[in-house]
């Protein structure tokens, strides 16, 4: 009888790898998710893909996803799949109207109406891993040897603020900045005035917001997002004299 009760709290063999297995692809997709290996907003791959590359059956992918989407990291659609980041709090449809009116310029000019309060916020709400993200953008920026790629870390970089903020508004907002600044107007205005000497002052100016950042220090984040965006919106009026 003693045996039998025992035996009931044992864990089957293959329930336990299953359980391993599942915990390893939980750490896998995290880590992807928050080292930038995802842009905010991009479409994951399938579940059948994504079952495959981690190695686990549908069921546990689905565990998986959901701890990540309770994490804000993640959001499913049903029938068009699963997105990197939070859920937007307003449709797409909205931004794809807005970028075809706008430009640089007036980009520059919300960008510092927002993110020096979202760069306050985040010293205050950033979580650890949040924080080493956002150092690991900065140094990923510095080190990109075209443009494209430094775009997109510094790109990364700003996204990685606002989601630390835990404000679905502000994320769903700058999820727009973020395709206006993909697009090929601001690409071609950045070709005019990007330079190695630009990157390495830019370079600095991320440090100063990371290490406001981790020190929790709100003003300082606030006063170094602000000194960092007036000096890009300096260059980016230069391309129109």
């Amino acid at each position: 009888m003693v045996i039998l009760v025992l035996y009931s709290f044992v864990q089957h063999p293959v329930t336990q790898a299953m359980q391993i297995k599942t915990k390893s692809a939980l750490e896998t997709l995290r880590g992807q998710l928050t080292s930038g290996h995802y842009q905010l907003g991009a479409r994951l791959p399938s579940e059948r893909s994504l079952c495959a590359v981690l190695g686990i059956s549908r069921s546990g992918l689905r565990k998986v996803l959901s701890r990540l989407e309770a994490e804000d990291l993640v959001w499913r659609h049903v029938g068009k799949g699963t997105f990197a980041g939070p859920r937007p709090a307003l449709g797409s449809e909205s931004f794809r109207v807005v970028t075809s009116k706008t430009n640089p310029l007036e980009i520059m000019e919300a960008r510092l109406m927002l993110e020096p309060h979202i760069a306050a916020a985040a010293a205050q709400r950033a979580s650890f891993q949040e924080i080493e993200r956002l150092a690991l953008c900065a140094k990923r920026n510095h080190e990109a040897n075209d443009l494209e790629t430094n775009e997109k870390w510094d790109v990364l970089f700003h996204e990685t603020l606002v989601i630390a903020t835990r404000n679905s508004l502000l994320i769903a907002l700058y999820g727009g900045i973020s395709k206006m600044r993909l697009s090929e107007e601001w690409g071609l205005r950045k070709q005019q005035w990007i330079t190695p000497q630009k990157w390495d002052s830019f370079k600095k100016q991320h440090g100063a917001v990371v290490q406001a950042v981790r020190e929790r220090d709100e003003e300082g984040a606030e006063r170094a997002m602000r000194d960092h965006l007036v000096s890009v919106r300096q260059h980016i009026q230069s391309t129109y004299l």
